[in-house]
C-alpha cells in the first residue's frame, strides 16, 4: 500500500497559518495555494529554489510543501538550502511529490524532510493533513 501522507519526525508546529508551495509546475502550485487559502491558510508559491529562498527572506512559512523533481536544483538541494537559511531553518518541510514515500526515506538526504504528502490526493486530504500537524502541536503544547 502506498502511503499518501506521513509526518515521520513528529516535530511539533506551534500553529499553522503560512504555507509555501515550491513546485516548478506553477499551475498546480497556484491551484493548491488557492485551495489552502479557502481554508484560511496564508500561502505563497515559488517555482524554483532561488524563488523559494527569496520568499523566505521576507515571509517565513510554518510549512513548506516542496516538490522533489525540479530542474536546476531539485527538492533535496532546495530543502538543504532552506535548512541553511537563517529565516526558515525551522520550517516544517514536507516532500510534496508524486514519487512513493520510499523514494525519500531511502535517500541519504531524507533527514532534510519532516514529512511527506503525495501529490494527487484531494485538496481536502491536504488540508486535513496540515490541520492534523497543527492539532498535534497544540495537544503537545497542552501536555507540557
Amino acid at each position: 500500500m502506498v502511503t499518501e501522507q506521513w509526518n515521520w519526525t513528529q516535530r511539533p508546529l506551534k500553529h499553522l497559518a503560512r504555507v509555501l508551495i515550491v513546485d516548478d509546475y506553477r499551475g498546480a502550485a497556484v491551484a493548491t495555494a488557492e485551495c489552502l487559502s479557502l481554508d484560511g491558510i496564508q500561502t505563497r508559491v515559488a517555482g524554483s529554489c532561488a524563488e523559494a529562498l527569496e520568499i523566505v527572506r521576507h515571509w517565513v512559512p510554518d510549512v513548506i510543501l516542496l516538490d522533489l523533481m525540479m530542474p536546476q536544483r531539485d527538492g533535496f538541494d532546495t530543502a538543504r538550502a532552506i535548512r541553511e537559511s537563517a529565516a526558515a531553518s525551522g520550517a516544517f518541510i514536507c516532500a510534496y511529490t508524486a514519487k512513493h514515500d520510499a523514494f525519500i526515506t531511502r535517500s541519504p538526504d531524507s533527514a532534510l524532510f519532516d514529512g511527506y504528502f503525495r501529490k494527487g490526493a484531494s485538496p481536502d486530504r491536504l488540508v486535513a493533513f496540515l490541520r492534523h500537524l497543527s492539532f498535534c502541536d497544540s495537544k503537545a503544547a497542552e501536555a507540557h
